[in-house]
Order: C-alpha cells, then sequence, then structure tokens
C-alpha cells in the first residue's frame, strides 16, 4: 500500500498531525512497527500505542488490512516484542510503562531531557546475575534450607560473620558461594498472583514453560542507596523488579507506606539439581484497581491463586514456587509470619 494522504486534509491540520512527513513513492507501511516509526517520528514525542493509531488513522495512513478491534493491543505487543527482542538494536524505547519513544532522538538537543530516559525493558532470568552481585557463603545458606527466618534475624547473622561479599556471578559455585535473590509474591487479599515462565523470561531448565508466583530479582551492590531503609537495598530491588515486570510507575509504591513491598522472610531454595540460592520473600498487596491481565503485564497465563488449598498440580510450578506455596498452604494464609 503506498502512503495516501487524505485532499480532505488541509495543509496546517496535515502539518499537526504528522509534520508533513511524505514517504518517497513506492515505499509502503505495511507493519505496525512501520506506523509506530512513522507517527513518534512526526510526533517528537513519546506516545502511547492507542494515540499512534489515531494518529495514524486521522493521517490516513493506516492500512486497510491493519484495521481492527485489537489493534491498540496488537500494536503495543509488536513495540513490547521489538524492544525485548533487539534490546540495543532496538529502534524504540520506553519512556515510561506503555509509552513509547524513537531512539534516534536521544542525541537531539532540543529533545526534552525528561523523555530520554529510557525505561528498562522487562527482564530475563540471565540478564539479572551483575557483575556486582551480592554472594554468601553457601554453609550460611545451607543453615536455613528446611526453615525460614525474620529479616531482622538474618541481619544479625550477618553481623561480624564475614559471610557476605561482592562476586561476579560465574564465580560463585566454585568459591562456595550462593547468589542472593528478592522473590516478589503479589498478593489480593487470600490469593496470590501465578503465571506461567516463557523460556525466553527465564530459561532455566527446571524454572522455564513453568507456573511461578513470584517476581525475582538478583541482588547488587548498586542496589544499595543512601535512600535505602534496609542494609542490601533489598526493597530497592524488589520495587524496580515490579515497577518493570508488571509495567508499574514508581509512583505507585510512593503514595502511602502500605504501598510499599514487605519482607516476609529469608530461606534457602534449591532447583530441581540441588543449586541453593539465598532467597529473601516479601509479599506486595495489590491495590484495588490492579488487574494481571495479557494485554497489560505481556505475561503467560496470568491467573490469581488461592493459597488455602494446594494446587491441582504442584509439579507444574517451578521449584522456588512449589516450596512456598507447601508453606503457605500448610499455614492456611497468604504470607509468612515470623516476628
Amino acid at each position: 500500500m503506498k502512503l495516501a494522504i487524505s485532499p480532505s486534509l488541509c495543509s496546517q491540520t496535515l502539518l499537526s498531525i504528522v509534520s508533513f512527513i511524505i514517504l518517497p513513492l513506492g515505499v509502503t507501511v505495511d507493519s505496525y512497527l512501520d506506523i509506530a516509526r512513522i507517527v513518534l517520528r512526526a510526533r517528537r514525542r513519546p506516545m502511547g500505542a492507542k494515540s499512534i493509531l489515531a494518529t495514524a488513522q486521522k493521517a490516513e495512513i493506516l492500512p486497510a488490512h491493519l484495521f481492527g478491534k485489537t489493534q491498540q493491543k496488537t500494536l503495543q505487543a509488536r513495540l513490547s516484542e521489538d524492544i525485548l527482542r533487539d534490546r540495543e538494536g532496538s529502534i524504540f524505547y520506553r519512556t515510561e510503562p506503555g509509552q513509547y519513544a524513537l531512539k534516534e532522538f536521544l542525541n537531539d538537543p532540543d529533545y526534552p531531557a525528561k523523555w530520554k530516559i529510557e525505561f528498562p525493558a522487562r527482564r530475563r532470568t540471565r540478564d539479572l546475575k551483575r557483575p556486582d552481585s551480592l554472594a554468601i557463603r553457601r554453609t550460611m545458606v545451607a543453615s536455613l534450607e528446611n526453615t525460614s527466618i525474620s529479616m531482622s534475624e538474618f541481619s544479625e547473622r550477618l553481623d561480624g560473620s564475614g559471610g557476605l561479599t561482592v562476586m561476579q556471578p560465574k564465580d560463585m559455585k566454585k568459591h562456595g558461594y550462593c547468589a542472593i535473590w528478592t522473590f516478589s509474591i503479589v498478593r489480593r487479599g487470600s490469593e496470590v498472583l501465578s503465571y506461567r515462565l516463557g523460556r525466553y523470561r527465564d530459561d532455566r531448565d527446571t524454572f522455564a514453560n513453568r507456573r511461578s508466583i513470584g517476581f525475582p530479582g538478583a541482588l547488587a551492590a548498586e542496589d544499595v542507596s543512601l535512600f535505602s531503609t534496609d542494609r542490601l537495598g533489598v526493597l530497592d530491588c524488589a520495587v524496580g523488579v515490579l515497577t518493570q515486570d508488571l509495567d508499574l510507575s514508581l509512583a505507585t509504591f510512593e503514595d502511602s507506606a502500605e504501598q510499599v513491598p514487605k519482607i516476609e522472610c529469608v530461606t534457602a531454595l534449591a532447583d530441581l539439581q540441588g543449586d541453593l540460592d539465598l532467597v529473601i520473600v516479601l509479599r506486595w498487596d495489590s491495590p484495588d484497581w490492579f488487574e494481571p491481565t495479557t494485554k497489560r503485564l505481556s505475561l503467560n497465563d496470568p491467573s490469581w491463586l488461592k493459597t488455602s488449598a494446594p494446587p491441582n498440580d504442584i509439579n507444574d510450578f517451578e521449584p522456588w514456587s512449589a516450596r512456598l506455596l507447601g508453606w503457605l498452604t500448610a499455614k492456611g494464609q497468604a504470607e509468612f509470619v515470623h516476628d
């Protein structure tokens, strides 16, 4: 389809919609990404999928074969997939959840600085561990394998132990250390949010394609800031994970103390090969407006799971979630109590 601008649009209206961009004869606009690129370049500002499509429709550059009831959902999915798949190679980036812009403007001095801050793409587990990852002696972790303790007790054990250091993830096992993870569980009353892990999100063999009830984040030295409320930056890491994986704004967690994730317990969890990690479990009580849908989160099969009874197939869950669900079911409530 050749780009055709409706004669009914006057020059001034056209200028305000697409900055009078005209493609060379023969160039086609036949994909959602083409449309996003053209509109974002013309408008020179971040836009959401709905606004991009509305602008394209007014300028009559929306091909007939792309019309449909789910085009907004499809465009957002296409943009998210492109950013996730190509990473640095993508021409798009997020400025905040649901808002997209073109990287070509990042070096433009006239482009507002507030629009040059890139909102991170959703994370893959293999991308989580950073060079400055926190590591803890395996002997300390092994003592927690069949139990859990409070964060305050864990802090006491750390004091003077010399068991905590910073290390490259690839060097941990051979030196007798384990990684430290946060694992944030989203709660709604007596239910917790579960979803299925795709291999892209988590390519560990015992985790991929299984269901999970948490969102993991590997702790690193950079998670601790002057404003951190705990010595390891646990809450900072957990909030970062939830903002990225659930497409939430930081304001969600800043409105009130009740919206800040709560540290539930510290434990040691193993995968099916027996490799241990120290896991700090957190609970986030979701606000009333939050509803997990594939449209919003780009998660596989999200659903709320009651913790009062064990799931029909516990083996369908990755190892960490299976262990934690067992504890929650035994307690008959969607929380851990230690203090």
